[in-house]
């Protein structure tokens, strides 16, 4: 009898990721799943405390959700990209309905944008990806 086949998602060599979501249920269950990966996650629920975050501790990636209770999420975005460049792979995931105007600001800014709820499985493929053995190229 044949074993069946798992399919595995390779290890992220501890890539930094921030999750940014003013829900902390979402925040803390998508950061969990990452880090079960094999990624360092850290939460913010707030867009003043992301950007300190960044300051502190620079992630390769950023989740951020549009609606923060302080800031807009492409404000965010718009000062992330104005300090750091394309440095940091930028994914906006958010479930309100923008509009189109937005929609389309958010697209260039962003490397990525999804409405929620977003697959665990769409994250993966668009996550940082590793160079052999983890090491980042």
């Amino acid at each position: 009898m044949n074993a069946p086949h798992i399919s595995q998602t390779p290890p992220a060599d501890g890539i930094d990721v921030l999750v940014v979501d003013d829900s902390a249920e979402a925040a803390d269950t998508l950061a969990i799943a990452l880090s079960l990966d094999g990624y360092r996650v850290r939460t913010c629920h707030s867009g003043a405390a992301a950007l300190s975050a960044i300051a502190q501790d620079f992630p390769l990636c950023m989740l951020m959700d549009f609606g923060l209770p302080d800031k807009d999420g492409l404000d965010i975005v718009r000062e992330v990209r104005a300090r750091h460049g394309d440095t940091i792979v930028l994914v906006m995931c958010t479930g309100w309905d923008m509009g189109e105007p937005r929609v389309a600001e958010a697209a260039d800014l962003v490397d990525h944008y999804f409405t929620k709820p977003v697959s665990l499985e769409k994250l993966r493929q668009i996550l940082p990806p590793l160079a052999p053995e983890g090491v980042r190229a």
